[in-house]
């Protein structure tokens, strides 16, 4: 019998689970509870060439565009063309997506996308109702372990055999497996202003990185043009396809903000994301205007009950205030196109990997594609990897890890200040170089996982994001896509 652990309860964690035979023993250990994931919270929806006028080779050209032709092409050709299968096996396992009045799958459009591609569930909850309906498929008997931390992996002679976590009753356990898929998103909180999930921080970036598991293309992340913003702070993302059904970016004097820039409100995201931002640096006000949209409470439920709870005065004005946060990590763990990592038996799926899909800048609604694809692949892999024998001569020396350090580590708030100015939507060389002195201060490569507060983990895990960040930011030649670097 194979054991595997799978490390996130997202839609690429839970997909996987769920692909595995019968005899496989299986266990899912998530930070907090199966529902809270960046997945669950995503609405744009999924992107896929089904549509009779459409093409996996259009979603490709489309997707190594809004890349900035730094992805892999290899790994676009397998997301475009494994992508459609894989939507078509869940649909005929019982997942609804939205139909038009004939029937028929109703698609959408969005920003840098040249076809009405995106598939929605439920108008704007198509994250959340995909990956519950993914969970509800998932084997009565696979193991679930919620409100759990992993606070490292389990190596021996380059081999990944099992993760140390952490439960809230603040009990460490070594848990051994033959094989460990690390689902554990990406690092949004990175940031003070993110749509992510409260429990993004970047754990499966540091867990890589403490490892020696190879990373990639960390200078790149994404900035979303729109996320719901009052009184200066954010309360969640305003869906890309508001603006693919005819919303307009405006200021407070209904100035049409992307009227001059080549496919304007639908522009790829980096380049949304710096017109809005410059465009507030100037003093002005963010909007979106949806008073083009008919309907609009019943196609986006999910935008409107958070408009209300927020106390947004759509219906009368019909202009939504936005302005850009943290979205999407287009780096981190490197892979291979089976989301092998560098050490074998450890595997990476979702927004925690880096096979080059995304390139410089993400296609909209790639994200979810991306999940089943990476987690198809992981689970063909794995299936195909024969057992160790030597697999009970493990023995994880807790010893190994330094003795008690007092951590010298920064606030939160300090930190996220700080990022947001310097490792941003816009850098400068000079700023990545005072941001990194100012990091050099603090001790938080020396700490070990299990002598830390939770606390302190977190600050630990952002801090070590942010180096990679800066200084991958640093080392790339030219701005390209989301590395934005005045200047060069």
């Amino acid at each position: 019998m194979k054991k595997v652990i799978i490390v996130g309860a997202g839609l690429a964690g839970s997909y996987i689970a769920t692909l595995f035979p019968s005899d496989y023993d299986i266990t899912i250990i998530t930070k907090k509870t199966r529902l809270d994931s960046n997945s669950m919270l995503a609405q744009g929806g999924v992107a896929a060439a089904l549509d009779k006028g459409d093409s996996p080779q259009e979603h490709e050209k489309d997707t190594l565009k809004a890349g900035n032709y730094h992805n892999d092409k290899q790994a676009v050709k397998q997301l475009v063309n494994l992508g459609p299968k894989l939507i078509d096996n869940l649909i005929s396992q019982g997942m609804n997506f939205d139909k038009s009045s004939d029937g028929q799958l109703s698609f959408g459009l969005e920003g840098a996308h040249s076809f009405h591609r995106i598939l929605h569930a439920q108008g704007d909850q198509t994250g959340h109702e995909l990956t519950k309906f993914v969970q509800s498929i998932i084997r009565n008997d696979i193991k679930w372990e919620e409100n759990t931390t992993v606070l490292d992996l389990v190596i021996e002679k380059g081999e990944c055999r099992g993760v140390v976590t952490k439960n809230k009753n603040e009990k460490v356990t070594v848990k051994y497996a033959d094989f460990t898929v690390l689902a554990s998103g990406g690092l949004g909180h990175l940031y003070p202003l993110t749509t992510n999930d409260q429990t993004i921080t970047g754990d499966g970036i540091a867990l890589a990185f403490r490892n020696d598991v190879k990373l990639k293309d960390m200078a790149y992340v994404q900035f979303h043009p729109t996320l719901l913003t009052k009184k200066g702070k954010c309360y969640g993302l305003i869906t890309e396809a508001i603006r693919g059904a005819g919303a307009i970016l405006i200021d407070e004097n209904d100035h049409k903000i992307m009227k001059d820039t080549p496919q304007k409100d639908l522009a790829p995201r980096d380049v949304v994301t710096r017109k809005l931002k410059a465009w507030q640096q100037k003093g002005h006000k963010l909007f979106l205007d949806i008073s083009h949209i008919q309907s609009f409470k019943q196609k986006f439920p999910g935008v409107t009950r958070n408009l209300i709870n927020h106390q947004i005065d759509f219906e009368t004005t019909k202009k939504i205030p936005i302005q850009p946060g943290a979205h999407f990590f287009m780096g981190g763990i490197k892979t291979n196109l089976e989301a092998q990592t560098s050490i074998k038996r450890l595997y990476a799926v979702g927004e925690v990997a880096c096979n080059g899909v995304h390139g410089a800048n993400r296609l909209a609604s790639n994200s979810l594609l991306d999940c089943l694809v990476s987690a198809d692949k992981a689970a063909q892999s794995i299936m195909q990897v024969p057992l160790n024998d030597n697999k009970n001569s493990v023995q994880y020396d807790e010893l190994t890890y330094k003795s008690n350090i007092v951590p010298v580590l920064p606030s939160k708030d300090e930190l996220l200040e700080k990022t947001w100015k310097q490792i941003g939507v816009v850098r400068s060389k000079n700023n990545l170089n005072i941001f990194l002195k100012w990091l050099a201060k603090f001790n938080y490569k020396e700490l070990s996982p299990e002598k830390i507060s939770s606390e302190d983990l977190t600050i630990t895990n952002l801090c070590i994001c942010a180096e990679l960040i800066a200084k991958s930011a640093l080392a790339q030649p030219k701005s390209l896509g989301a590395n934005y670097i005045k200047g060069v």
